[in-house]
Formats: C-alpha cells, structure tokens, sequence
C-alpha cells in the first residue's frame, strides 16, 4: 500500500503500481468525485482521507468533507474490518461536524437530528476504542455542548486529565464544566493552568478567566482580562458585550456612555451573540425604547439555545409587553421564562405577581410574591407588594387571614426603621392596616406623612394623600377638621382639573361625599342632603349618596321615606348587598320580623354574600326574638330555638372567633336550661369582648341560674364598678333580685332603693322594692329577738309597701299604663296593699306587748345593777383585809428568821490556829505538814484527849484520801474542766498555807451583812489566843462534836 505524503500547501497521493504521486494544492482542489475516485483506486491509508477531508474543511467545503469521510469509513470498513484507529477519527471528524452544525441551527428539529446524528458516530467510535483520548474529548465536548450532561462531561474530561495532565484541550473542556456548575474559584485555576502551559493561548482562555474573576468579584481584575483579550482580539464580541456590562455597574453618565458604545460595537461586530442582543434589549429598556427592546429579545429569543438564556430573553420580552400595558402576553411569557428556567428564575415572578395584581387577582399575586420572597426572604420591594396584598386581601379562611395579618406585622416591624421611615407609600400602607384596629395610630401615621412633605419645604401635598387624612380624621371622629380638609381639597381640585379632566372628576365625587358623610355628622343634614343630591345629579347611579339620603331620614323618624330610598337603590341593583342590609335593618327597628327576614334571605341567596356574617346574624336573631314575644305560641319555642341556632352556628362556622355569635347561642342555651354550657359560652366572650358590660351582665346572670350567687353579685358588682352602672335601674333590679333569691334581704333593699332613685317611674322597681319591705317586715315580725326600734322598722315597711301598691293600683287603671307595665297584675297589687295593713295591724299590737316587755327589762336591769354595785363594794373590803393580814404575817416571819439568825450566827464559826512555818528544805520539798508535837504546843491535855485527837486526825486523812479518789475520777469523766479544777486546787493549797484557817456556813439570806460579818471574824481572830484545831462538822458525826465540845 502506498505512502501517503504531505508537500507544503499539497498534497499528495501515492501510485499503487509504476512509483510517482499525485500531487493537489489545498487552494484548487478538484471536485470531490475525483479525490474519492483516486483514493479508491490507489488504495490509499485512512489517514489520507483523513487529511483530505480536512483540507476541503478548511476551504469551507463542507458537503464535500462529510462525502469525503462517510466514503472513507465505508472504505476502511471493507479493507480493515472497521478496526483500525484511524476509523475512529473519520467518526470523530463527522461527530465534531454535526455538533457544529446543531450549534449553529435555530430550529429545534433540525437540531435535535445533527445532535442525533453526532450521537451515532460517536457509539459507532465506541465499538472501535472507546478510551481513545481524542474520542473521550469529542463525546466529553458533545455533553458539555447539549447542556444536560455536566456530569458526564467532567468524568470523561477527568478521565482524559488523569491519563494525560497536559492536554490542554481536555483541561479548558474541565474548566467549562466547573464554571458551569458555579465552582468558579476552581475553573480560574484550570484556566491560569492552561494560561501557564501555552501562553500564547487564544483570546478565549483570557475571556474565560474574565468570567471567572467577574463571578468571584475581582472587578477590575476581569476588567484587565478583558482588555487583554480585545488587545489580542480587537474584535471579540463576548469581551466587548463583558467591559460593557462593566461599564453599565458602574452607573455613572461617563460609564454608561462608553458602555452603550461597546455594545453597539460588539452587536456590529457578531450580530448573532445572543448575549449582546440580551444587553442590547436591556439597555434599551432602560431607556424606555420598550419597542426596540423588545426587538433586541425576539432576536436574542431566535438565538439562544441555553435554557437559562432563553427564560431571560422572554423575561425581556415579557417586561416590554408589561409596560406597554398588553398584560396577557406579557403574562404568557413571564410563565415560558419561569417554566424554561423554574421558579428560582425571581425577576419574571414577581413581574407575574405585579401583572395579577393589575388584573385584581390577589391570591395569584400573593401566591408569586411569597414564592419570591421564600428565595429572596430580605427582599424589601417584595415585602411591600405582600403587606398591600394582605391588606387588600386578608383572606376567607380564619386561620389564613391570622396568619397575613401576623405576617404583615412582622414586616412592617422589619422595614419601618432606618431610611424607611420616611417611605410616604409605606407609612401610607401602615396606617391603612391599623385603621381596622387603631384608628388614632393610623391618624398619627398620616399626619406624618403629611408633616414629612411640610418639612422637605413641598407645600404642594397630593390630594389623595389629604384625602386620606382627611378620612382619619373622620373615623376619630374629629369632624371638624376633617370637614376643614375636605373644602380645602375641594378648593385645590381646580388645579388638577387643568390638568387631568378625568382624573379631577372622579376624585371631585370622593370628596363632595366626604364632605357630606362629615357635614352629616356635625349635626348640618341639610347641607349633607343638598351634596348628596349634587352628587346624584353629576353620577345618578352613585348609590351611595342615595342609601345616604335614607339614612338621614331614618334618623329622622321617617321610615316610610328611608325605605323609598333604599327601595330605589334595590330596584336598579337587586344585588345591592349594603341597600338589602340597610332595609332589612330598618324592618327589624319596626318590630316587622317577617319582612326583615325576606330582605336577610335575599342577601344569603346571593353567592358571593351566602356565607355573610352580619346576615346570618341577623336571622339568627329575629329567630331569637320569637321567644320573647308575650303572648307567642310556645309549642314553637323549639323550633325558633333550632333556626337560631343553626343560624348562629353557621356564623361560627365560617367566622370562627365572632363572639357577638358565640353570645347569643350562650342566650339559646340559658333558655333551653343548659346553664353550665351557657356558662362556659359567656365566660369566653367575656373575655374577647372585655370591654363590653353586656358580656359581664350575661355571665352575671346565668350564675344566679346556677345559684352561685356569691359569684353572680361578685360579677354584678365588677361591671357597676367597671362600666359606671350606677344609675342602671335594670342592672340595679338584676343585682337585688339576686341578693332576694339569695335570702339577703337587706342588702336586695338597698340596690332596689338605688334603681328606684336611678328611675323613680320604673313600676317594675317600685313593686319589687314593695315585696322587698313587706319580707324583710315579715322577718322581723317572726324574729323573738325584735326589739321595739326593729317593729317599729318593719311598721315604717309595711306602710311604705301599702303606699307603693297603692299608688300602683291606682295608676295602672290607664290602659296605656296598663300596656307598658304589662308584667304588674293590679289587682295583686290591691290584694298585696291589703295584706300590708293586716300586717300593719299585727305589728302594731306586738309593738304594744314589746313597750311591756322593754319596760320591765329595763326595770329587772337597774336591780342588777344595784346588785352588782354591792358585790363589787364587798369583795373590794375582803381584799384590804387580806392584804393586811399578809403584810402582818410577813413581818413576823422576817423577825423570827433574824432571830435566829443571831442566834446561830456563833455557832457556824470553826476557829483555827497558827501554823508553824516550815522549814526552807521542806518548802522546797512542796510539802508543809506540821509535826505532831507542835500540834499541842503550850498546852497541857489528858491521855484521852490526846486518843481522842489522833483518832480524828486518822478519820481526817481518810475522808481527804477519799475526797482526792473522788476528785481523780471527776478529772477523768469531765476533762473539758481539768485546768479550772487544777486552779481551785492552787488556791486551796494558798489558804492552806496561811496563818488561820476557819470554815463557816454563808446564809443565802444574809448576803447583805456578809462584809461586816467577816470584819467581825477578823476582829476576833486578831484577839483571842491560839485554840486547838477542830474538825468540820459533818451531818452523821453528831456525837463526837457533842463530846469534843464537852
């Protein structure tokens, strides 16, 4: 087989047979056939096709180079068996050509069959080798070029990079991967690696690293690879469209001058950059060019083949179409950019939620704008659209609107600080909110609004924002000033009307209404009714004005003309929800039951009112009043007691915390006897309405039902004290009734007297108060314990109860009085009056028998008195003699203890005699014990005497050397008191050492004399000669002191 060669810009083909070449310029190449035909003939290697194929590439011959491969590998298939390696190029070579041309194709078929085409070679290069380097880059480029095959494209790049760590083309493939899935800090690194193998890189390696530094924000330093890349390349449309995208952030007018230039330059440059055309639509819409805006994004739409690409060019698309007012289209590719991209694509979403809120559908736009902000969660722009959206719609479902409105609380609290705090629409919104809770906040919020464009030095106020002060005001009731802001607003509506015709008439109709709802209420109805018919004149169907007119004749007593009124309005709309109230309220003010519920059936049968609350409400309580009804049919209590019950629970079912419902099933219960569940029903919306004495009054009273009555007057008391009830005759008459029930008569006459003092022509009070005297008069009459002041008490009752039942007798002969006093049977009041002087009569003969009996107790009392008096006179004459005795007593006794004590005052004394002193060897010896023979020194005694003497001295030593054993063991048990018991031993031995010893009993009553005693003793001592030693008295010697004093 021949030799394929390759001479410069030829190239050449080898004869089979004979030598020699056939030689072919790369500038003049024959026509394919020719070129397929020799090297078919000549038997040529595949490389030569190869290198064939690609010459006719490089002269733009594209059809003639896919000829050229296809006959090439049918060639090599049946020479080679489909084996050799250089197949597997011919196969590359058709892949990279087909991925080429789906790279360049718009339309989706077509380029899904290139894609499909590429995808077949490369599966038949697989069966060849499928670990060939240069296949592994053309699939790894095929997956990185589709878009969905990331991961596919990084293992075989890596796998490339692993086998070989040079191969620059298998690490820029890496590095597009890695920028693709945002590891941008890795991807700059496989660029500067690619930067460090071959400097002389093309400009694109530079672009990428500029894309990788702008995403890591290194600004200028992508502003320099992208400088560098138009020095390499002055005409690179990527790197322009990149510095001027640079340009436009920086928002400067020099900035973005330069910018539009760049662009401009990089479009003119390569009109088929689809990023260009993104900028190019941007900028001009920036511009509010939004027709060539969106020019620019259909073209960049026909371009783009990137999924996230395609979603922002009908994104740019969709924001022209917006502000130029054509909705559904713009919503329609607001959805294709969200669908392309998903939901985290937040700029067409939140322009979705703009566009349904402009179509008045609140739900959908809350719906995007809390997808928005779920992504976005510090988003401001997205948290103000969400609390106008909570406003405007809080929602049916009880728990939704709870949750919008902690919502909206929550961001209010986040965006009301800082630079917001002077946000006009915010502070606009804000009190908008509070108005449905705190009227005098959201009248301080607009007032400072108001006070914010007085301080900027804007005198020129929006009208709409006076307005709206205006309507606070008035909610506050400061009517006022907001009668002043409305004529002022009317005064400067002739600047708009120049202006804006329109805009100024329909804002002229506002205010000519609020003006007219302030004059109405600053008591001028007159004035109100002439602007309301001006209205109705300039707009008949404002209906409004109309119900308005009603209203004021209501007020006026006229019904018959305040039901014409909103009749009028009925007639032209049935539906009219706040007409079909308004004479439905009217009926029930006329007591006309049956009407009132045709007007409140109307509004449920409408569909969007058949779950209102205020109606519901409303039948459930004509069915409430059935029960009260005098006279009414009571067979029907339970059936009237069944629709008002299914009526109020209707409104708790769709209104869960309507306590005004709650309140009148509680009122059902109590009337079917249920008075624990009743209990429970008032005590919860007692605590919803606390400021409501008519939810303590119901409590109140269903705990008299329970006859708790220390409960009920507890809570009677609390809504007096609470709510200023002192002058309630009916709260008054409620509270002594319970007291009456409770047997506390007394204290139900007391509040009684204070209803009839609240109302002194309430019957009802009066005949109470009566019953009240003639049982508390009865009580003390059956009491045996009445004194006279107490009968005459109940004589001073009863006769005020005949007076009250007969005044009562006598006016209820008027059959209106009669009527209005229906619950008062005169004749009982007669028969009631008649009893009273019976009792009269019993009363005053008992008050006869007690002026008796207090006489005589007075007169039993003065006795005992007297009695008393002497008793106490006796016995205080008892005591003086006693207590003389006593004293005479003592005396004595202190006499006879001094006697004796004088006369045993010698007898205690022991007398002692000298010691000799010692000699100085036996005090140093520490001992000082006398000798026997100077014991008796000087004196001469008998042979007895001196038996006697020695046979103490022995007992003497005995008893010591027992009191010493004694002593050891007291040292033994009680050591605590060893060294105070050593000292006492020292001072013994001290006396001892003296010149006398003596021994005497102290007694404890002579302490007083104790000195002049021992002066005394000393005296003597001092006087008297030596006498023998005696020992101490002891209690069982007795005989041998007798016989030594002998």
């Amino acid at each position: 087989m021949a030799e394929t060669t390759l001479n410069g810009n030829g190239l050449m083909i080898p004869k089979r047979y004979g030598g020699g070449v056939i030689e072919y310029t790369t500038s003049t190449l024959p026509e394919v056939d020719i070129i397929i035909s020799e090297l078919l003939g000549e038997h040529c290697r595949i490389s030569l096709w190869y290198d064939f194929a690609l010459a006719y590439y490089r002269q733009k011959r594209y059809d003639d180079f896919q000829a050229i491969l296809e006959k090439g590998i049918e060639y090599g298939q049946k020479e080679h068996d489909g084996t050799s390696t250089d197949i597997l190029k011919l196969y590359d070579a058709l892949a990279s050509y087909q991925i080429l041309c789906g790279c360049k194709e718009t339309e989706k078929v077509k380029k899904a069959q290139h894609f499909s085409k590429a995808t077949t070679y490369f599966n038949a290069g697989d069966k060849i080798l499928m670990f060939d380097q240069d296949h592994l880059l053309g699939r790894a480029y095929f997956c990185l070029y589709e878009g969905l095959k990331m991961d596919q494209a990084e293992a075989q790049f890596k796998f490339v990079i692993n086998t070989n760590e040079k191969n620059v083309p298998a690490i820029l493939g890496y590095a597009c991967v890695l920028y693709n899935k945002k590891e941008y800090k890795k991807s700059l690194e496989m660029y500067k690696k690619v930067l460090r193998m071959c400097p002389n890189s093309p400009p694109y390696v530079r672009l990428g690293i500029g894309y990788c530094l702008h995403k890591l924000g290194y600004i200028e330093k992508a502003r320099v690879a992208f400088e560098r890349v138009l020095e390499l390349e002055g005409n690179n449309s990527h790197a322009l469209t990149a510095l001027a995208v640079l340009d436009f952030n920086k928002n400067t007018l020099e900035s973005t001058s330069a910018a539009a230039k760049r662009l401009v330059r990089s479009w003119k440059e390569d009109n088929k950059n689809s990023v260009t055309a993104l900028e190019m639509a941007n900028f001009l819409f920036l511009r509010t060019d939004y027709a060539k805006s969106e020019k620019y994004a259909n073209i960049a739409l026909h371009l783009i083949e990137s999924p996230r690409l395609k979603a922002e060019g009908h994104y740019m698309v969709g924001r022209c179409l917006h502000q130029k007012g054509e909705t559904d289209l713009a919503i329609r590719h607001y959805n294709i950019a969200i669908n392309s991209y998903g939901s985290k694509y937040l700029q067409p979403l939140f322009g979705l939620g703009q566009l349904f809120v402009k179509n008045k559908e609140f739900e959908k736009a809350i719906e995007c704008f809390e997808k928005v902000l779920a992504d976005a969660p510090n988003d401001v722009n997205t948290k103000k659209a969400l609390i106008m959206m909570y406003i405007r719609c809080p929602g049916k479902n009880f728990d939704i609107k709870n949750k919008r409105t902690i919502s909206a609380k929550k961001y209010f609290s986040e965006l009301l600080t800082g630079e917001n705090l002077l946000d006009a629409t915010l502070i606009a919104e804000h009190a908008r909110f509070l108005e449905k809770t705190n009227i005098s906040l959201a009248l301080k919020e607009i007032a400072r609004i108001v006070d914010m464009y007085k301080e900027t030095g804007n005198n020129f106020i929006p009208i709409e924002l006076y307005n709206n002060l205006g309507v606070y005001l008035y909610m506050n009731k400061i009517y006022i000033e907001a009668n002043a802001v409305f004529s002022e607003c009317l005064n400067r509506l002739e600047e708009e009307r120049s202006k804006d015709t329109y805009y100024a008439n329909n804002l002229e109709l506002t205010l000519t209404f609020n003006l007219a709802r302030t004059k109405e209420e600053l008591g001028y109805c007159n004035d109100a009714i002439e602007l309301y018919k001006c209205l109705l004149k300039w707009k008949p169907n404002y209906y409004e004005a109309t119900l308005r007119l009603g209203k004021i004749a209501q007020k006026r007593g006229d019904s018959r003309v305040a039901s014409k009124y909103y009749e009028e309005v009925i007639s032209r709309d049935p539906k009219n929800f706040e007409a079909l109230t308004l004479l439905g309220c009217l009926y029930m003010e006329r007591k006309d039951y049956k009407q009132a519920q045709k007007k409140f059936d109307d509004i449920i049968k409408l569909p969007e009112h058949k779950s209102n609350a205020f109606a519901c409400f409303a039948l459930g309580t004509i069915w409430l009043e059935q029960l009260y009804i005098p006279n009414r049919n009571k067979e029907k209590d339970e059936q009237h007691v069944m629709r008002a019950f299914d009526m109020y629970s209707k409104v708790i079912r769709y209104h869960p915390k309507n306590v005004y419902a709650a309140n009148c099933i509680a009122i059902l219960l109590a009337f079917n006897g249920n008075f624990e569940e009743a209990r429970e029903c008032f005590a919860e919306v007692r605590e919803n309405l606390f400021d409501k004495k008519d939810a303590w009054l119901n409590l109140a009273h269903v705990y008299g039902m329970l006859k708790n009555y220390l409960n009920s007057t507890q809570m009677f008391k609390a809504a007096i004290e609470k709510f200023g009830l002192n002058n309630d005759c009916d709260v008054l008459m409620a509270l002594a009734r319970i007291y009456w029930k409770n047997d506390d008569y007394f204290n139900a006459k007391e509040y009684m007297v204070q209803a009839v003092d609240a109302d002194c022509c309430n019957f009802y009070a009066r005949y109470n108060l009566a019953r009240i005297y003639m049982k508390i008069g009865l009580k003390i009459m059956e009491s045996t314990k009445s004194s006279l002041t107490d009968l005459d008490n109940a004589i001073g009752y009863f006769t005020e109860a005949r007076d009250v039942y007969n005044v009562i007798y006598q006016l209820l002969i008027n059959n209106e009085m009669k009527y209005k006093w229906k619950y008062i049977n005169r004749e009982m009041a007669k028969e009631e009056a008649s009893k009273c002087e019976d009792y009269l009569i019993q009363a005053n003969l008992s008050r006869t028998k007690a002026i008796e009996f207090e006489r005589e107790k007075e007169e039993c009392k003065i006795k005992q008195k007297e009695m008393m008096l002497k008793l106490e006179e006796e016995r205080i004459a008892e005591k003086k003699n006693k207590e003389e005795k006593d004293l005479e007593r003592l005396k004595r006794l202190r006499e006879l203890r001094n006697e004796y004590l004088n006369m045993t005052k010698d007898a205690l004394k022991i007398p002692t005699v000298e010691e000799k002193k010692k000699s100085n060897s036996r005090k140093e010896g520490g001992g000082s014990r006398r000798k026997k023979s100077d014991v008796n020194d000087g004196f001469i005694i008998s042979e007895e005497e001196f038996e006697e003497e020695n046979r103490r001295r022995k007992q003497k030593r005995k008893s010591k050397k027992n009191r010493k054993e004694q002593e050891s063991q007291i040292e033994n048990s009680e050591s605590e008191n060893e060294e105070k018991k050593q000292e006492d031993e020292e001072d013994i031995n001290n006396k001892q050492k003296g010149k006398y010893k003596s021994k005497a009993y102290i007694s404890s009553d002579s302490d007083s004399s104790e000195n002049e005693k021992k002066e005394e003793e000393n005296k003597r001592e001092s006087l008297s000669p030596p006498v023998p030693t005696y020992t101490g008295i002891s209690s069982d010697s007795d005989d041998s002191t007798n016989s030594s004093s002998n």
